[in-house]
């Protein structure tokens, strides 16, 4: 099972499904795929990893995914020498490609196609998922949140604890008051 933001390409999705993976769609952030409770991948083509590097979103994107998951990954999707060719300073992808891999400790890997994107999150999702049985739960970055809300995402955050579960403890813990 898989989650996917519902701005990500349907095609994707669809090689997903073909694959026997049930997609579920979802508006999500931070990250494009959920995979398991620990891991979320970014997927970027190359041409918006490069955009979003100068614009500064990129590392924005980056800090978010590693302060809500686990295990975050970035999808780096497409033919990067040809993209490089045009740019007057390819040093700079690999310095942005670096600092994420090895300042921020998040793993960039290559695909040349979407085919090969749906390939490689169908692999990394059974691999992720293979012994646990457990509800995929979406941690989103928290924004200005009530207490309430702040309550909910922590228990929440608990291993086994999803929404529902949180949200029962937390009603039952307010009933003993």
């Amino acid at each position: 099972r898989i989650t996917a933001d519902t701005r990500e390409p349907d095609y994707v999705v669809a090689l997903l499904t073909q694959l026997g993976v049930d997609v579920e769609r979802k508006t999500i952030t931070p990250g494009d795929y959920i995979l398991s409770s620990e891991c979320a991948v970014e997927r970027k083509t190359v041409e918006d990893f490069v955009n979003s590097m100068f614009t500064g979103r990129l590392f924005e994107q980056a800090d978010a995914l590693k302060e809500a998951y686990m295990k975050p990954m970035i999808i780096l999707e497409g033919d990067i020498e040809s993209d490089l060719e045009n740019r007057k300073n390819p040093r700079a992808f690999w310095g942005a490609l670096l600092r994420l891999e090895i300042d921020m400790g998040i793993p960039v890997v290559t695909t040349p196609s979407f085919q090969h994107t749906a390939d490689l999150l169908y692999t990394l999702a059974n691999r992720l998922q293979r012994k646990k049985t457990e509800k995929i739960s979406v941690h989103h970055k928290p924004r200005l949140m009530t207490n309430r809300e702040w309550q909910l995402y922590v228990v929440a955050s608990l291993p086994n604890i999803g929404d529902e579960l949180a949200a029962r403890l937390l009603n039952t813990s307010k009933a003993l008051e």
